[in-house]
C-alpha cells in the first residue's frame, strides 16, 4: 500500500456506534482513526430519542431479548465512567417505561405482549386506567397497560457528546469529510480503507459501522439491501417543567420526557430512501397522538423538528461481529435501538478486534445468518 497514514483500527462511521467501539479500542491501547463522511453524529445519533428499553421493546424470549437487555446493564457503569472522564451528567435515569393502550383492546395487547416476562425473571407490573394516572397524573384516558420498572432513558445527544470527548481523550483521531470509497481486501483478509481522493489508510482491522450507509460501502460483503435507512420523524416541545416522571409508549406515538421541561415525541417509521425531510402529515399525527395521551402537552410551545434514518434490517435484528473477510468488524442495523445497544455493541466490537471471546454470543447477528 502505498499511503504513508496507518492504524492499528479504522472505524468507517462516526456515529455512536463508531464511537463508542473507537473508544473502547483505544483504551485497550489500539492506534485507531474514526472516518466520517459528514460530522461525527450527524446522523441516527442525533435524531435518537433515548429510550433504553430493554423490556418495552423486547419481543420475546430470545437472543435479541438479551442483547438488549445486555446493553442497558451496561448504562451505570458507562454513565459513570463518562462523568469521571468528562464531568459530564449524560442524562441517564432509571425513569421506567409505561406501555399503555387507549382502549380495552389496545390495553390488553399491551399486557399480552409482556406476558413470557414473568417467567424469564423480567419485572413488569400490569396496570389498569387509574393505575396508570396514579403513576402520571397528567396522562389523559387510558384504559391501562403495563410498566417495565427496570427501562431507563439517557439524553442522547449529551451521550453521544460525553463518549467523542472521552475516544478524544482515550487517542482515537476524527477525520471528518472523509467519504470511504472501499474497503481494501486481499487474500480475503482487509488491508485498510481509500477514501475518496485516492487517500488510503493501511490497517489490520476495519469496523464498518455506517449506519444506513453501511452496505453501500464498496469491498463489504453485506448485500445491497442488508441495511436500508428508516426514516424517523421526531418533535420537541417545551413544556416549562417536566409533565411525566416515566417514558410513555401509547399506540401511535411515544413521549420522553426531559429534566428540564422538554419533552420528545416520536416516531414515525418510514421507507423512503435517503429524503430527510419533516412532514405535515407526521407532525399532524405524532402531536394530535401525544395530546390524546398527554393533554397537557396542547398548550407546550413548538421547539424543533427534525428527522433522521435509522438502519433497518430485514429481520429487525442488528448485523454484528465478524465476516467472512478477516479483519473486518460489523457493527450496523440496530434500527431503534441504537442508543441502548452502543455500550454492548462497543464492547462485543472490541473484544472480537483483540482476538477475545466477546461477552455475549453474537451467533445470532452475524451477517452468516443471511446464507441460510
Amino acid at each position: 500500500m502505498s499511503s504513508s497514514r496507518r492504524a492499528d483500527v479504522v472505524v468507517i462511521g462516526g456515529g455512536v456506534m463508531g464511537v463508542a467501539s473507537a473508544w473502547k479500542l483505544a483504551a485497550a491501547g489500539l492506534d485507531v482513526v474514526v472516518l466520517e463522511k459528514s460530522v461525527p453524529g450527524a446522523e441516527a445519533s442525533s435524531a435518537a430519542a433515548g429510550i433504553l428499553g430493554a423490556h418495552s421493546e423486547a419481543e420475546g424470549p430470545g437472543a435479541m431479548a438479551d442483547l438488549l437487555l445486555a446493553g442497558l446493564r451496561r448504562y451505570p457503569a458507562w454513565s459513570r465512567a463518562l462523568r469521571r472522564t468528562t464531568g459530564m451528567d449524560v442524562g441517564f435515569r432509571r425513569s421506567g417505561v409505561l406501555h399503555l393502550g387507549l382502549t380495552r383492546r389496545e390495553s390488553t395487547r399491551a399486557v399480552a405482549r409482556a406476558a413470557w416476562m414473568r417467567g424469564h425473571g423480567r419485572r413488569v407490573r400490569k396496570l389498569d386506567g387509574p393505575s396508570a394516572r396514579r403513576l402520571e397524573p397528567a396522562l389523559g384516558k387510558v384504559e391501562g397497560g403495563v410498566l417495565f420498572p427496570d427501562d431507563a432513558r439517557v439524553d442522547p445527544k449529551l451521550f453521544f457528546r460525553a463518549v467523542h470527548i472521552a475516544a478524544g481523550k482515550a487517542g482515537v483521531r476524527f477525520e471528518s469529510g472523509a467519504y470511504v470509497r472501499r474497503i481494501l481486501v486481499e487474500r480475503r483478509g482487509v488491508r485498510g480503507v481509500v477514501m475518496e481522493g485516492g487517500v488510503e489508510y493501511e490497517a489490520g482491522c476495519v469496523v464498518l459501522a455506517a449506519g444506513s450507509w453501511s452496505s453501500l460501502v464498496l469491498g463489504t460483503p453485506l448485500e445491497k439491501d442488508s441495511v436500508v435507512p428508516a426514516r424517523g420523524q421526531m418533535i420537541e416541545l417545551d413544556a416549562g417543567a417536566p409533565l411525566l416522571k416515566h417514558v410513555v409508549v401509547g399506540p401511535r406515538c411515544y413521549i420522553v420526557p426531559r429534566d428540564d421541561g422538554r419533552t420528545l415525541v416520536g416516531s414515525t417509521v418510514e421507507f423512503v430512501g435517503y429524503r430527510r425531510e419533516v412532514t405535515a402529515r407526521a407532525v399532524h399525527d405524532l402531536l394530535g397522538a401525544a395530546i390524546q395521551m398527554v393533554p397537557a402537552l396542547g398548550n407546550a410551545p413548538l421547539g424543533a423538528t427534525w428527522s433522521n434514518f435509522r438502519p433497518y434490517t430485514p429481520d429487525e435484528l442488528p448485523i454484528l461481529g465478524r465476516t467472512s473477510v478477516d479483519g473486518l468488524l460489523l457493527a450496523t442495523g440496530h434500527h431503534r435501538n441504537g442508543i441502548l445497544l452502543a455500550p454492548i455493541t462497543a464492547e462485543i466490537t472490541c473484544a472480537l478486534a483483540r482476538g477475545k471471546r466477546p461477552p455475549i454470543d453474537v451467533t445470532p447477528f452475524e451477517m452468516s445468518r443471511f446464507d441460510s
